[in-house]
């Protein structure tokens, strides 16, 4: 079976005896499953005997017999994925874990060795500061094993060090390293590893010995946490404060381990991670960038763009290397199934000199970056000349905006989706619009909802209506949201106060006026669409907002141009199906132009194909080089 892609329903039917049961029985389980199909008689191996269940043990023989029925005979790869899959979605949430394919793993470590003289191979140290369920050892081990003709059991003692923050990885670590060796004909009866159970934000990797020796690990190889800053936990979020590239926006939990790692390399070491691939341009990025350009080090990225290389996982990923040496960022973008192909020809060299720590680093080639430049130093920025506003946020849409099946003078009928209906004053109630939903004026009043909006303006402010006037003027409003208070109250997981319980959970974007510019979060074309109602809600995208109707058209056809999208697709980030990211710290940068009346009247009354290239004139980029 592919190591690569383990058949799902074995997954799936092997969670089915994880249920309810510690880590010490799965891993058990796993175990003697493998020691049994592969005929492995282990007779030394304190540690693996302590695991080996009995020959009718009920799980055990329906496991077997599953796996011979579908003739399935598992790899060590797949006990490593099986580990990996087994691990809780709260966990996975917390602590980041995910499977790194084998492909992967091995082009990093591949890579990594080939920087290295293979004479010094053996006298290396090979860390992972987040090493899950040791994957990234399995690989190392192995390439070392077969190249140098080192014994499983040197590898472990003299050249691997692994941190993890949860025990039962660094558990299951030992068990897939012992295995490994096991069926090697290597039955020792124990092995020293060099695995900590430990958080990487606060380990001092200079307290083992090997390591202080040394100055340092000679490389550092892995797959940083994925977690979101919103989901670290309150114990690493307080550590940190520890990292300077952690200073700067929300910081998710892999920025530290980048320092962490390249703190703790010998000088000319090098790193190679499978990582996220926004933190060259993300606002969070910042701080890791500075860092990087301060100290002008040796960094090459491999950027699979929106290929989604997890399975299961909406994440976008790049591998880095980085060498403890001076030196450029070497960039290529390159689907993950082309890295046979890869050589380091096929990188672009940019100077840390050239690229903006700032507004994120522009890692295209000569053309590209002119082009980008000249947009970028035209005329007023977006973000200048408009504001740019996200839209409202209840945090409980689906209470708030109305599925209207009837309404008559007074009231609407609003059905939800368990079929219940409820009468809701019109009086109450507001035109909305989704922007994510549109893709041209002609679809503003098809696609506008109604959505209660207990707020009224006054002198100038908005201010949320009383609880009295509630129950009273607008009582089946107040009925029918009464009824899901408990939706209500658990938003924000129950932490934040708001003003009163029906209030929205944000305020942005409630009270503004002006004519909407309206885009969504996301797209795979430039979808502008302007509203003529200087106060209609928006939600699930932005707007630019301007008291001058003109002013809004004409951006809005030179939006349109294949110029803008063009910028967008080399600046903001990808994701999956060619759609990109239109967030304001994307396209605030794009200049507008100016125009005099006679350039506004061609623009206005231009086709679409004449449109782009009056643009590209206008901007002084040639339209050949944005095709």
């Amino acid at each position: 079976m592919s190591t690569n892609n383990i058949n799902r329903s074995l997954l799936h039917h092997f969670k089915s005896y994880c249920h309810n049961r510690d880590c010490q029985y799965i891993d058990s389980l796993v175990v003697t499953t493998y020691v049994f199909q592969h005929n492995i008689n282990v007779r030394k191996n304190k540690f693996i005997k302590t695991y080996i269940l009995s020959q009718d043990n009920i799980d055990l023989m329906r496991f077997l017999h599953f796996l011979k029925e579908r003739k399935i005979l598992l790899s060590l790869e797949d006990l490593v994925e099986l580990f990996e899959f087994v691990i809780s979605p709260k966990e996975k949430e917390i602590n980041g874990a995910v499977y790194t394919p084998q492909y992967i793993r091995e082009f990093i470590v591949k890579y990594v060795l080939n920087k290295i003289p293979k004479a010094e191979w053996a006298i290396q140290l090979y860390g992972d500061i987040s090493c899950g369920c040791g994957g990234f050892f399995i690989t190392l081990a192995n390439i070392l094993h077969h190249e140098l003709g080192l014994s499983y059991a040197t590898i472990y003692r003299n050249n691997l060090y692994g941190v993890d923050i949860k025990n039962y990885s660094i558990n299951r670590t030992k068990l897939l390293l012992s295995l490994l060796a096991i069926e090697n004909g290597e039955d020792n009866e124990e092995y020293a590893f060099n695995l900590y159970v430990a958080n990487s934000l606060e380990f001092n990797f200079m307290d083992i010995p090997a390591i202080r020796e040394k100055g340092g690990l000679d490389c550092i190889v892995g797959n940083p946490p994925y977690v979101g800053a919103s989901k670290i936990d309150a114990a690493s979020r307080a550590l940190l404060c520890k990292w300077s590239v952690s200073s700067s926006g929300k910081a998710d939990l892999y920025l530290p381990f980048f320092q962490i790692a390249l703190e703790n390399l010998a000088d000319n070491g090098i790193l190679g991670y499978i990582t996220v691939n926004n933190f060259y341009r993300s606002l969070n990025g910042k701080s890791f960038r500075e860092y990087m350009s301060a100290r002008s080090l040796d960094m090459v990225i491999i950027d699979f763009g929106s290929e989604q290389v997890f399975r299961k996982r909406s994440t976008y990923t790049c591998l880095c290397f980085i060498r403890k040496q001076i030196g450029k960022i070497n960039y290529v973008q390159l689907a993950s199934d082309l890295l046979g192909t890869f050589t380091d020809d096929s990188l672009i060299h940019i100077e840390y000199s050239s690229v903006s720590d700032h507004k994120g680093w522009l890692l295209r080639n000569d053309i590209v970056t002119s082009n980008i430049l000249k947009i970028e130093n035209t005329g007023t920025k977006l973000g200048d000349m408009f504001s740019i506003r996200n839209g409202f946020a209840t945090l409980k849409n689906d209470v708030y905006i109305l599925n209207i099946v009837a309404d008559d003078t007074d009231f609407y009928i609003h059905q939800t989706k368990d079929g219940q209906q409820y009468k809701i004053e019109k009086s109450i109630c507001r035109d909305v619009i989704k922007p994510n939903t549109l893709k041209d004026e002609s679809e503003l009043d098809e696609k506008m909802e109604k959505i209660i909006f207990p707020y009224i303006t006054s002198s100038n402010k908005l201010v949320l209506i009383d609880e009295s006037t509630m129950t009273t003027k607008y009582r089946h409003a107040y009925q029918y949201l009464e009824k899901h208070r408990t939706l209500l109250d658990e938003r924000d997981k129950g932490a934040k106060q708001y003003e009163a319980w029906y209030a929205y959970g944000r305020r942005q974007a409630l009270n503004i006026n002006g004519y909407r510019l309206l885009f969504p979060y996301l797209a795979e074309n430039a979808n502008f669409v302007l509203s003529t109602k200087r106060d209609l809600l928006f939600y699930n995208g932005y707007a630019l907002i301007s008291s001058n109707l003109e002013d809004l058209f004409i951006v809005k056809r030179i939006l349109k141009s294949k110029l803008f999208w063009y910028y967008i697709k080399h600046t903001s980030k990808p994701y999956g199906g060619n759609f990109y990211a239109l967030a304001k710290n994307y396209v605030k940068n794009f200049g507008i132009v100016q125009l005099n009346d006679e350039n506004k009247e061609i623009i206005i009354n231009s086709s679409d194909d004449q449109l782009d290239l009056i643009i590209c004139s206008l901007y002084g980029v040639d339209i050949n080089t944005i095709v």
